[in-house]
């Protein structure tokens, strides 16, 4: 079940990110925060399938994993992506850790329901 409602759940919640960024910033902020929401989505797409690949079994090591690539994600945004695009920091910044702090959120609820419904 989880491999159907966490990438939902991701497109949801980086909706949400988006509509909420879009409704508060103006000009380049938008297009920040349509780049930061798309780098958080694909990333957590990413991270997901490859740790449901290969560490199915170790949900544990699997959360540790996406938690230190989502701290790499936002150091390599802020040190190298700001300058290569030169898009308006904070709107970006902020919809990346905004769509990233949601979904990091729901993972474990996610897991753990998925974990309960499974026969022993």
């Amino acid at each position: 079940m989880t491999r159907l409602v966490f990438p939902a759940t991701v497109l949801a919640i980086g909706a949400a990110v988006l509509g909420i960024g879009w409704a508060t910033a103006e000009g380049a902020g938008r297009t920040a925060v349509a780049v930061g929401v798309a780098i958080g989505v694909l990333f957590q797409l990413a991270v997901f399938a490859l740790t449901e690949l290969l560490l199915r079994d170790n949900r544990l090591v699997a959360f540790g994993v996406g938690m230190i690539g989502r701290f790499a994600l936002v150091a390599f945004s802020a040190l190298v992506l700001l300058r290569l695009t030169g898009l308006p920091a904070a709107p970006l910044l902020f919809a990346l850790v905004g769509t990233l702090f949601g979904t990091t959120l729901v993972e474990p609820v996610l897991f753990a329901a998925d974990k309960r419904n499974k026969p022993s």
